[in-house]
C-alpha cells in the first residue's frame, strides 16, 4: 500500500513537472504580472503617503498653536502629523487644554487619530482641512475671537503655574538648607564668620519664595476666571464684558522668572557655606 502511494506521488510530481516545463513561459508571465501589480500598488501607496505627509505638514504649520473646540472644551492644537504605514496611514491631532482636578488645575493632552479621505486633493486647502477636523469633532475657532484669546491665555497661565510650583519647591528647599546651616553656624568658629551672608541669603530666599507663592495664587485665580468664562454657554458669551488685557499681564511672569534666576545664583555660594568643616 505504501509502495502504491509512493508511486502515485511520484507520478503526480512528474506530471506537475511536465506541466511546468510545458507551460513555463505562461507561468513566468503570470508571476511577472503579479509582481508588476504588487510593485505598482506599493508605489501608489508610497506616493499617496508622501502626498499626505506634505498636506499634513502644511496643515500643522497653519493650525498648530490655534484654538479649537474639542467636544465641550476649548483646546490648543499642539501638533498635526501623519503616522502609520503606507497601507494604513492616519492623521494624528495632538491637543492640550486646561482641566480641573478637584480645586487644582492641570494640563490635559489628547490625541485623535483620523482616517484620511480617499481623495487627498480634498485636503489641499486650509478650509478643506478644517472641514475634515470639524467632521471629526474638532472645530477650529477664529483667531480673533475672545474665546481664542481666553483659551490661549489659560494655556499660558497653566504653564506659568506649573513653572511657579517647581520654582517654589526649589526655593523652599533652599530656605530649609539655609536655615539648617545657620543652626550649625552657631558656636562654630569656622562657620560663624559667614552668618551675615547666610542671613542675607535666607532673607533673599524667603522674599523670593513669597513672590512665588503670591504668583501661584494669582495664576490660580486667573485660571478660575478663564475657566468660568470658557464654561459659559456660547449663546451667552457675546453679551459678557471681557477685557483680557487688564486681567493678564505677561510681563509680570518675565520679571518673576528673571528675579528667580538671580536669587538662585546665590545657591552656588550658599552650597560652599553649607558644607560641613
Amino acid at each position: 500500500m505504501d509502495n502504491q502511494n509512493s508511486g502515485c506521488g511520484l507520478i503526480l510530481a512528474l506530471m506537475a513537472l511536465g506541466l511546468v516545463v510545458a507551460f513555463w513561459q505562461v507561468l513566468l508571465s503570470g508571476l511577472l504580472v503579479v509582481g508588476v501589480i504588487t510593485l505598482t500598488i506599493k508605489l501608489v501607496a508610497a506616493h499617496r503617503y508622501a502626498t499626505l505627509r506634505s498636506l499634513v505638514s502644511a496643515a500643522d504649520q497653519r493650525f498648530a498653536g490655534d484654538v479649537c473646540r474639542l467636544d465641550e472644551h476649548f483646546a490648543i492644537v499642539e501638533q498635526i502629523r501623519a503616522e502609520g504605514s503606507t497601507a494604513q496611514p492616519r492623521i494624528q491631532i495632538l491637543t492640550a487644554r486646561i482641566s480641573k482636578d478637584g480645586e487644582d488645575f492641570t494640563t490635559t493632552r489628547e490625541q485623535r487619530s483620523l482616517m484620511p479621505p480617499g481623495d487627498l486633493n480634498s485636503l489641499a486647502s486650509n478650509l478643506a482641512f478644517s472641514r475634515l477636523l470639524q467632521q471629526n469633532g474638532i472645530e477650529m475657532v477664529n483667531d480673533l475671537s475672545v474665546e481664542a484669546k481666553a483659551a490661549k491665555a489659560a494655556m499660558t497661565c497653566i504653564a506659568e503655574l506649573e513653572w511657579s510650583r517647581t520654582a517654589a519647591n526649589k526655593m523652599n528647599g533652599l530656605i530649609r538648607s539655609a536655615h539648617g546651616t545657620l543652626t550649625k553656624a552657631q558656636g562654630n568658629e569656622l562657620l560663624e564668620p559667614s552668618i551675615p551672608q547666610l542671613n542675607q541669603a535666607l532673607t533673599a530666599f524667603r522674599s523670593e519664595g513669597q513672590k512665588l507663592e503670591n504668583y501661584l495664587d494669582e495664576c490660580s485665580t486667573m485660571l478660575r476666571k478663564l475657566d468660568d468664562f470658557l464654561s459659559v454657554p456660547a449663546a451667552i458669551r457675546p453679551i459678557l464684558s471681557f477685557d483680557l488685557d487688564n486681567l493678564f499681564d505677561p510681563s509680570r511672569f518675565k520679571e518673576l522668572e528673571a528675579s528667580f534666576k538671580e536669587v538662585v545664583t546665590l545657591n552656588d555660594v550658599f552650597r560652599e557655606l553649607s558644607q560641613d568643616p
